[in-house]
């Protein structure tokens, strides 16, 4: 015990004696929180059946100048172009809802992390990790002067809703906004012949809805493969009561992501969906335990309370919900092309701004529309042709260009046209799952054609991305031996639940440096201890169990190091040398 006290303290005194010193223009400002260069978090014991965390060593800020020297003295003559964050992977679920497909996890499908055991509990963890970023509102780097930059904005890279739900998006826009957020779902059972309990929790997490026990976590009573985990009585009736999001102190970019576009990251909706999305029957197998679509049949079902705000929306109803916020700009959306705009009737989501002079960033929509189940991405023909125009203007108005959006490069594999989805106009609705754009999506741009188009345009200094969940920073070179760096950041739901700080810097010698800066989120390392109550825990408390929920995850939890997020070193903290474009 007391050799654990030692190590405790030493990670402590650590953590401070990194934090920089106040220099003379600075000292009278608030010091900015520990950043992963200064501590990180770890598992205590990853060979348990189940592993509390502990404070670790922090990551190490890693030059990479693949592109570019990095000269001495860099560092004081350096000014910051733009200041911003990036949040990815939301995956905010409504975790009671009856089209949710929580089953196929425990069958011998392709699919993963259909259901994570600290899902509950994702409004009350992202909302800790967007008031971390939010407390660095100045940059964690100085530049020439002592000065430090100011936060500009935040972009999220896709997959904020899990479901394609609009509640989900509506919450979205809360945490980002701020405000007060019920994460609850479900009213009174009219007419589903059970007495209603919209206020508690129904769902797979409790033995006593479900017909068979310890496949899922019960934190009232663990059982089966999570006997090993600890018990929180009441804890998933604690997760949907309303608190207080503190939202960004900054405006927030929004990019389209597979789970805001298709039913569970993976197929388009329809008219059975649909109906299943706002009903109170949960389709269940014989067993109470392996999804089965469309059954409804009482004994392989599960009855909840209904709520038609879980209905799925397309893209228009995503950015009606956006421009419904207290952004006067939509999130973005207002930032269409109007051109585009008409000419998709309504559909193109992508777009671009400039949020300081020179800089520009670009979101791009990714989301594959007509593949009939997969959740790789792709960019039809029409929207291709705009960033292509985009990059052009950029090049001749001697802009540094950074783009965004939920794939990365490697992921922009799905060759089918969004035809495939049915043009909406055939079914005759206008609602999600159909293709609402007019234009012909052929041909279907995919890795190689994104990549050209970005090593054409000198402009081009990154592209930021999310999907995979992971950390990873890849370098991308012209025949000039320029290029441009593609930056992936793990996300918000599964572990290590990070974000990311990014600033692009002028080292006024003929070079860039892009650097990028890993975050935890603000709740603390140590869980509430085993068989504490849950009625009585806070929204940190909640947040601090959820990501070690992550860390023991069995499909994409720490513990495994074949799927864990946190990358290599010198893919988290890190800087990235370019060359400057600029004349």
């Amino acid at each position: 015990m007391q050799q654990t006290r030692i190590v405790a303290l030493t990670a402590v005194v650590a953590v401070l004696a990194a934090v920089p010193a106040a220099d003379a223009a600075t000292k009278k400002r608030r010091p900015l929180p520990a950043t992963t260069s200064h501590a990180t978090i770890e598992g205590a014991d990853p060979g348990a059946a189940y592993s509390t965390l502990r404070a670790g060593p922090g990551w190490k800020r890693v030059v990479r100048s693949d592109f570019a020297p990095a000269a001495r003295g860099r560092s004081q003559k350096r000014s910051s172009l733009l200041y911003f964050g990036q949040l990815s992977d939301f995956q905010l679920a409504d975790e009671e809802s009856p089209v949710r497909v929580e089953a196929l996890d425990l069958t011998s499908t392709p699919f993963t992390s259909a259901w994570r055991p600290q899902e509950a509990l994702g409004p009350q963890t992202i909302d800790q990790g967007i008031r971390q970023v939010g407390r660095f509102t100045r940059s964690p780097l100085r530049q020439r002067g002592g000065r430090y930059a100011k936060l500009a904005l935040v972009v999220t890279t896709g997959d904020s809703a899990d479901n394609q739900q609009a509640n989900e998006v509506r919450w979205t826009v809360s945490l980002l906004e701020g405000g007060r957020l019920d994460p609850n779902s479900g009213v009174d059972r009219a007419g589903c012949g059970a007495p209603g309990e919209a206020a508690r929790y129904t769902g797979v997490q409790d033995d006593d809805d479900v017909l068979d026990s310890g496949r899922f976590y019960d934190p009232d009573r663990p059982s089966g493969a999570y006997a090993a985990w600890p018990r929180y009585p009441g804890l998933m009736d604690r997760a949907q009561q309303p608190f207080a999001a503190a939202g960004l102190p900054v405006p927030s970019y929004v990019a389209f992501g597979n789970h805001d576009g298709l039913v569970q990251g993976n197929a388009w909706a329809n008219a059975a969906f649909q109906g299943l999305a706002v009903g109170c029957v949960k389709p269940l197998q014989a067993g109470g335990l392996a999804a089965s679509a469309l059954t409804t049949s009482p004994q392989n079902s599960l009855l909840v309370p209904p709520d038609p705000g879980r209905g799925l929306v397309g893209r228009k109803g995503y950015m009606a919900l956006h421009a419904g916020g207290r952004q006067a700009d939509a999130h973005g959306f207002a930032h269409v092309d109007p051109a585009e705009a008409k000419a998709s009737a309504g559909e193109a989501s992508y777009y671009s701004f400039s949020p300081r002079k020179g800089v520009r960033l670009v979101s791009i929509n990714t989301v594959a529309e007509g593949e009939v189940v997969g959740s790789e991405g792709n960019l039809d023909d029409p929207q291709f042709r705009w960033i292509e125009r985009t990059l052009e203007a950029s090049d001749k108005a001697g802009e540094l260009v950074i783009l965004f959006g939920h794939h990365p490069l490697r992921s922009l594999s799905q060759p089918d046209p969004d035809e495939g989805a049915t043009p909406c106009d055939v079914r005759k609705t206008a609602g999600p799952g159909c293709d609402g754009d007019p234009r012909d999506s052929r041909p279907i741009r995919l890795r190689a054609d994104l990549q050209r188009l970005l090593e054409d345009h000198r402009s081009v200094v990154a592209y930021v991305a999310g999907h995979t969940h992971e950390h990873k920073v890849t370098p991308f070179r012209r025949t000039d031996g320029s290029g441009f760096w593609g930056i992936e950041t793990a996300s918000e739901v599964d572990w290590p639940i990070n974000s990311r700080l990014l600033e692009l810097m002028d080292n006024r010698d003929g070079t860039l440096s892009l650097f990028g800066t890993v975050l935890d989120h603000a709740a603390p390392v140590a869980a509430p201890a085993p068989g504490t109550a849950a009625a009585g825990m806070t929204e940190l408390q909640l947040a601090s169990i959820a990501r070690e929920l992550s860390y023991n995850d069995p499909q994409a939890g720490g513990k495994n190091a074949t799927v864990g997020g946190t990358g290599k070193p010198h893919d988290r903290n890190v800087e990235l040398l370019l060359r400057d474009p600029r004349p």
